[in-house]
């Protein structure tokens, strides 16, 4: 195939790259999963949302080796990898009938999966779009943002069975995935689109020119202050994600299964526009205006307890943010580290959002319980916000050395 065809067919990678999005998104369902498998092992949720924390923290710390490996052995068959891993691991959790379990199989087997796999289109959609950054990441990743839309009403209408629910859940994974892996590829070395040259650096857009290999950028100062700005973004929408659905049943009769449908969307949706919206005012400026609105909403969704549509509002408008989280870092990550070794710059990077999964996942109820109050999390939140402001702020373009 010349490389004439290959450029035409670039868009083929970005089609595969949502179907494996919109699989390894589901792990955004586990607030619908939760209340009937709950009872199916015989724990309250306090205790299985553990599950969703451990998967999160497997799902990041499994991408520090998948961005390696997908560089070495190609996108396509790490892909595969991890949709075997995550699509079995569903599959074992219907014989699970104990938390441990399904700690394990839907925690540990179902997060690596996802770690291997999560990696792989980003890493080959972001050579073929050098000229779109921004814009393929969020499209590349809007899959996952939206998959639970799609997989709470498929949760929902097979959950009378609990084993049956894990068994189809595990073989439609495995499909998309793995059907999915099967367009990713990287372009010929050096190759660029026809007329377009990269932009110059600058201070000012954040962007270095320079390529930096993973053991080099771990000893730039850039690195650990892009990884501390996701850390307290992704925690802030994380843990809003985690309590929306407690905060407000205490004041108002809500259908959750609509809001959390309607959130996964603007989550998909928030990947997309931001990641434009990066193409258009760099990354940098992005990021700003996110977590500058991000940390407005934190502050006011304590007021939303007295009204549905308002709730509903300001809760999609949250995660219309947090989505932007996952085409602005890569890209960011990118403009500043190099694109060429974006696979494993990012897989480490990404370790930041384990850190904020683990902790929003299960720290919730723990914050609550000693302060009391769902205002004082959502204050605290806003402030999160207001620090991955500055330190976006703060963060230059490395030189060098």
């Amino acid at each position: 195939m010349s490389t004439e065809q290959k450029v035409r067919n670039r868009w083929i990678v970005v089609i595969g790259a949502i179907l494996i999005q919109l699989a390894l998104g589901t792990i955004y369902s586990w607030g619908t999963l939760t209340q009937f498998v709950s009872p199916y092992v015989s724990e309250i949720e306090e205790i299985t949302v553990y599950v969703f924390g451990v998967g999160l923290l497997s799902f990041a710390i499994t991408m520090i080796f998948a961005g390696k490996l997908q560089q070495k052995y190609g996108p396509r068959n790490i892909a595969i990898l991890g949709g075997i891993l995550m699509g079995g691991g569903v599959i074992l959790s219907a014989f699970m009938t104990t938390f441990i379990g399904l700690l394990i199989t839907y925690g540990i087997i179902f997060g690596m999966g996802i770690g291997f796999a999560y990696v792989c289109p980003i890493a080959s959609a972001s050579k073929w779009f050098p000229d779109k950054k921004g814009f393929i990441n969020g499209i590349a990743v809007a899959g996952f943002g939206a998959g639970s839309f799609v997989f709470n009403y498929v949760i929902n209408a097979l959950a009378f069975n609990i084993p049956i629910l894990f068994i189809v859940l595990g073989i439609i994974y495995l499909g998309l995935i793995i059907g999915g892996a099967m367009t990713l590829s990287n372009p010929p070395d050096d190759w660029k689109p026809e007329g377009w040259e990269p932009p110059a650096p600058s201070e000012k857009s954040g962007i270095s020119g320079l390529e930096f290999e993973r053991k080099k950028t771990l000893k730039l100062p850039q690195f650990w202050m892009l990884w501390a700005t996701f850390i307290l973004s992704a925690m802030s929408g994380l843990m809003v994600i985690g309590s929306f659905s407690r905060f407000i049943e205490s004041y108002l009769i809500v259908d959750f299964v609509l809001i959390g449908s309607l959130a996964a969307l603007f989550n998909g949706l928030g990947r997309i526009a931001w990641g434009k919206f990066a193409d258009t005012i760099t990354y940098k400026k992005a990021m700003l205006v996110m977590f500058s609105i991000q940390a407005i909403l934190m502050f006011i969704y304590f007021s939303t307890n007295d009204s549905e549509i308002y709730f509903l509002i300001i809760t999609c408008a949250i995660y219309f943010c947090f989505g932007g989280n996952f085409s602005l870092f890569p890209t960011a990550t990118a403009d500043l580290f190099g694109s060429k070794n974006l696979g494993p710059n990012y897989g480490i990077v990404f370790t930041a959002y384990g850190v904020a999964g683990f902790i929003g996942a299960v720290g919730v109820n723990l914050f609550v319980s000693i302060f009391g109050s769902y205002l004082v999390l959502f204050i605290v939140m806003g402030v999160m916000s207001v620090g991955s402001a500055i330190l976006a702020f703060a963060i230059k373009p490395p030189k060098q050395r």
